[in-house]
């Protein structure tokens, strides 16, 4: 049987795109991933949970605010929360980062999207453990962005597609797409090479999409980069609740911090950028961590944030995910490879959004949220590989303001 849609990668950007797909009445969907159901190898599982809304990219702001909406949905209809709706405070350390706060608050106006000045002493009230009260000078409020539990929500996405009609196959490596006559007809899974047919497949692998991409001559222009995160120990003052603060953000430091129940994470981008190439053998997202790569950087971030400065370390992790040369997902059809659709380089606080675009796309429904030539995975046509290489890599640090 030849399933019209078929797949490839469940982590939360697979999961959405499933998700919207029968939320749109198509049931005829098949979802294929390597691992076992309630492992999370990929980015999706080493995601902090970020969910922010304002960006100085439109079509980022769009998508985030779709996928606030669909988030908080699903959470209330849950028996157990997966999303927060926190807020953000992002910490003005300058007169420069103030005055931009206060200009954020009219962009944010321009999105039905709340925002407000408020002052250090706020801020700090606000999330004590988390914000510099000796550097804080005020900070920019955003009520309606939150934190999201990755896994919960992508398992939450999953059992709502397969309650739609979508199928999930489990424990199935794809060793290729399948190609007719230049044609993607559907993917080669296990080790008998079996053949999975369909009318339209969908590449949601995260960072290995260049690998399977490239075995059918697709180039997908992203470059997988590492990056550190931080847990501290178990606190005592703590307990299970996942969050009851704001996010915090250090926009001129590239900073970024959150309860994450009886501990507090952070993570930092004030690094040289550390690109890593898939490979068809790499088996998860989590990579060793390199001190020489990222003790500095991590150094200056504990030193900003309270919490951090006399508690133990707990782990600290070097995940990858994926970058685009403009900060922007690829979401649509690969070029020269009918039948191959790309969902891919989206983070946990676009994928909603994502799976609404591409699925609205692959049905025809023409409800789109963002001009799909903005997104398209055939944008940078006619760039070298080196040049969106060494584009990607040097807005390595943008995108922490794009995000």
């Amino acid at each position: 049987m030849s399933e019209r849609v078929l797949i490839i990668g469940a982590g939360v950007v697979g999961a959405s795109v499933a998700y919207h797909l029968v939320q749109l009445g198509h049931d005829q969907v098949t979802v294929v991933d390597s691992r076992a159901r309630d492992v999370l190898p990929g980015s999706t599982g080493l995601a902090p949970g970020f969910v922010g809304q304002l960006s100085a990219t439109p079509e980022l702001v769009v998508l985030a605010k779709d996928s606030v909406a669909t988030y908080l949905g699903l959470s209330q209809a849950a028996a157990t929360p997966m999303f927060w709706q926190v807020g953000c405070l992002e910490i003005a350390t300058t007169p420069e980062r103030l005055e931009q706060a206060h200009r954020d608050v009219d962009h944010g106006r321009q999105w039905d999207i709340e925002a407000q000045v408020i002052d250090a002493a706020a801020a700090v009230a606000m999330a004590p453990a988390l914000v510099d009260a000796d550097r804080a000078l005020g900070a920019l409020y955003i009520p309606s962005d939150g934190a999201a539990d990755p896994a919960r929500l992508t398992h939450s996405l999953i059992d709502a597609a397969e309650r739609g009609g979508a199928r999930f196959r489990w424990n199935t490596p794809v060793q290729a797409l399948a190609q007719e006559r230049d044609r993607i007809i559907g993917a080669r899974t296990g080790t008998d090479d079996e053949l999975l047919p369909a009318e339209h497949v969908v590449l949601a692998t995260g960072m290995w999409g260049p690998v399977l991409a490239g075995r059918a001559g697709v180039r997908l222009p992203m470059i997988d980069v590492q990056h550190p995160y931080l847990f501290t120990a178990e606190q005592p003052d703590l307990d299970d609740t996942p969050i009851d603060a704001p996010i915090v953000r250090y926009p001129d430091h590239t900073v970024y911090t959150r309860r994450h129940g009886r501990r507090y994470g952070l993570g930092t981008y004030s690094h040289t950028p550390a690109p890593l190439t898939p490979t068809a053998s790499l088996t998860s997202a989590e990579q060793p961590f390199r001190d020489n790569d990222f003790g500095d950087a991590l150094a200056a971030a504990t030193a900003m944030v309270p919490a951090f400065r006399n508690a133990t370390r707990g782990r600290h992790l070097n995940g990858v995910f994926a970058l685009t040369p403009d900060e922007l997902p690829l979401v649509g059809p690969a070029a020269g490879a009918p039948g191959l659709w790309i969902a891919e380089a989206s983070w946990v606080a676009h994928a909603a959004g994502v799976g609404r675009q591409l699925a609205n796309m692959l049905l025809g429904t023409g409800d789109l949220l963002v001009d799909p030539d903005r997104l398209s995975p055939n944008r940078f046509a006619h760039w070298s590989d080196e040049k969106i290489r060494a584009t990607a890599l040097t807005n390595y640090q943008g995108i922490y303001n794009a995000h």
